[in-house]
């Protein structure tokens, strides 16, 4: 008999659920020749009882098969008791009872499928499960290759083939079944082992079962499995598959209280081979699981815990090597963050070497960025090679013994480095660009492009620094090089410590490093201040020379030059003032002054005469020697205000100053 059941294979993929107009049909195929074996029955039921709990199963075929022929039913629903099941198990064993062959045609039924799901159009990713004993009619030489080959047809569409064996079937039978299922990329399942009940309920439920338990019970001898269940826990689901029907299993809360179906956030599926029991929203603590059995037997318990804490690393861009780490983690509800301030946060790191523990905090101390954020954190202070390190992230509560852990990884790289390849012990003056030193950016020795503004450099001795710029020496792209000059100027002699720095990106991250401290020496020299070429106190001195002779220009120019006559008593001319025979030297220094040693006609031997805008001053030295000067009669002194009416005496001659010659 074959059933095939339309929907997503998640449930979703078992049964066809309708897609965009399209419908993705997935199959169940159940052989008649399992109602002949008891043990081959009670597994089908168990498998049903599976496939039946689903409720979202719809648009159901339902046929049978033998070794001559196929018939299909179709149901656009099922009925969430089960009945379909009981329908198809009655259908089952009528059909058995007309039935002597132990052989039934999976090939034909397969094709019978293939055919029925071209006219559906099913679309890629629908599924056919076969359940059967794996027992063919009409074996031969090429029965193996056309069950690889009608695989291969499914393969082509998209389509799966995912097949279950009943305990009694052979091994033969297994392996050749195991081969139809991997011809189309099809799963396989041993009902003839506790495991293949395992990956069958993972499989039709679309749960992750972890197996904690595969045991052997003694005769009457329970055996109880503790199981740690974390706050915010939404389900707990416990699995038992049982060797012998008698295994009996109950599940105990913290407190003790039995999970009994009538609870309402108790769901429970027992059948001859296997419990299953949810709990939806458990409680925190440590739950139990009792298994006790009359006749003993081999027991396989899976357990599956869904909680949406997640713990997750921040993801961060590859660290710098051997220097520190600081990785950061968050707890997460449906990727929205939480702050759970009765968590713990270990993280077990591995370097390849060694192994270490670290404690995250949020309190902003030890590398953490700011309390109570919401972000773990912790720094590694230890070294490690460059590439993937693991690390184990484990979230857990002082009062329960539960944990949640999750695996994850970080990385370290070699990251860019300043060297050093020149210095050079300076001379020059304060004001001069001096070339102090040569520098390369490499990374694992390679050149590392990087503009220069993206290096910083001082020279410091403790009470001075100067800042330093660079020069690229080659510039493989715009603007960006691996070689460069620095330079510096300084203004004072002394030795000074060079200090370089990088701030740049590598490999997604901002990184900062340091070249080690270079010793640099400087001899500044002070070299006289020059303009234009010329020192400057020359130009000074030039400018003072410059001032002086306009200044003098213009007192000169100030001066009044000589003029009027000396006439004696006897109208003679004795000086001409206006036409006065003088030096040149004379003429300027003393443009206004007229010494007597100039006048050749008067015996003066001192002073001489001085010219203003209104008069004319004879001006005698105090000591002089001619003591015989006389005007109008009298002693002369020292400065006479000349005029036409005053005469002056002198050497027995007797003159006047007449500004203009007098008329005769």
């Amino acid at each position: 008999m074959i059933i095939l059941l339309s929907t997503n294979l998640n449930f979703q993929k078992i049964f066809a659920q309708e897609i965009q107009e399209q419908k993705k049909y997935n199959s169940i195929i159940i052989d008649e020749q399992i109602i002949k074996s008891n043990i081959d029955e009670i597994a089908l039921n168990t498998a049903l009882g599976i496939i039946g709990k689903n409720t979202k199963i719809e648009n159901i075929f339902v046929g049978t098969f033998d070794s001559n022929s196929t018939m299909i039913d179709f149901y656009s629903e099922t009925d969430n008791d089960g009945k379909w099941i009981d329908n198809l198990l009655i259908s089952l064993e009528n059909t058995s009872k007309n039935s002597s062959n132990l052989r039934s045609d999976q090939l034909g039924a397969l094709t019978d499928i293939y055919s029925e799901f071209n006219k559906l159009d099913a679309v890629s990713g629908s599924n056919v499960l076969i359940i059967t004993p794996g027992r063919i009619t009409g074996e031969s030489e090429k029965t193996r290759e056309r069950f690889k080959n009608i695989g291969e047809l499914f393969a082509l569409e998209g389509w799966t083939i995912d097949v279950v064996t009943l305990p009694s079937s052979d091994i033969v039978s297994r392996e050749l079944m195991g081969e139809i299922s991997s011809s189309s990329s099809g799963n396989f399942f041993d009902l003839g082992t506790l495991g293949g009940f395992g990956s069958f309920v993972n499989y039709i439920n679309e749960q992750n079962y972890t197996e904690i338990m595969r045991s052997e019970l003694g005769k009457n001898n329970p055996k109880l499995i503790p199981i740690d269940i974390s706050p915010f826990t939404q389900s707990l689901s416990i699995l038992l598959v049982k060797e012998n029907f008698d295994t009996e299993i109950s599940l105990f809360s913290p407190n003790g209280t039995k999970a009994l179906s009538e609870m309402s956030n108790v769901d429970l599926l027992r059948t001859l081979n296997l419990d299953l029991i949810t709990i939806n929203n458990p409680s925190p603590g440590t739950w139990s699981v009792r298994s006790v059995s009359e006749t003993g037997g081999e027991i396989n318990l899976y357990s599956e815990i869904l909680n949406p804490l997640e713990l997750r690393i921040i993801e961060a861009p590859p660290f710098p090597k051997s220097e520190p780490i600081l990785i950061e983690a968050s707890i997460y509800i449906d990727d929205n963050p939480q702050i759970i301030t009765d968590a713990i946060i270990q993280a077990t790191v591995s370097n390849g070497i060694d192994i270490k523990s670290y404690n995250l905090n949020d309190s902003g101390l030890s590398g953490d960025k700011n309390p109570d954020d919401g972000i773990y954190s912790f720094e590694i202070i230890d070294n490690f090679d460059s590439g993937a390190n693991n690390i184990e992230l484990e979230l857990s509560w002082p009062e329960y013994t539960s944990k949640i852990i999750t695996n994850a990884s970080f990385q370290t790289e070699i990251f860019p480095k300043i060297n050093i390849t020149r210095t050079s012990n300076v001379e020059g003056s304060k004001n001069e660009n001096l070339n102090v030193a040569s520098i390369t950016i490499t990374v694992s020795d390679y050149p590392f492009l990087t503009n220069s503004k993206n290096i910083l450099g001082t020279l410091s001795n403790g009470s001075n620094e100067y800042d330093t710029s660079f020069i690229m020496l080659s510039e493989p792209e715009p603007d960006k090089s691996w070689k460069f000059d620095v330079f510096a100027k300084i203004s004072q002699t002394g030795n000074y410590k060079l200090n370089l720095k990088l701030e740049d990106n590598y490999l997604g991250r901002d990184f900062e490093i340091s070249a080690p401290d270079t010793e640099i020496s400087a001899n500044i020299i002070t070299y006289p201040i020059t303009l234009f070429g010329i020192r400057i106190i020359y130009l000074f001195i030039l400018i003072l020379i410059l001032c002086l002779i306009t200044l003098s220009v213009v007192i000169i120019r100030r001066k009044i030059s000589p003029y009027g006559y000396l006439i004696d008593d006897q109208g003679k001319v004795l000086v001409n003032f206006y036409n006065l025979d003088r030096s040149q030297l004379n003429k300027i220094i003393s443009k206004d002054f007229v010494y007597t040693s100039e006048l050749k006609t008067i015996a003066l031997n001192s002073g001489g005469f001085k010219f203003l805008h209104n008069f004319v001053e004879l001006r005698l030295k105090e000591n002089r020697e001619d003591i015989s000067v006389r005007v109008n009669g009298k002693p002369a002194p020292s400065n006479i205000k000349l005029s036409s009416r005053n005469q002056i005496g002198v050497g027995g001659k007797l003159f006047s100053f007449y500004k203009r010659l007098p008329n005769k």
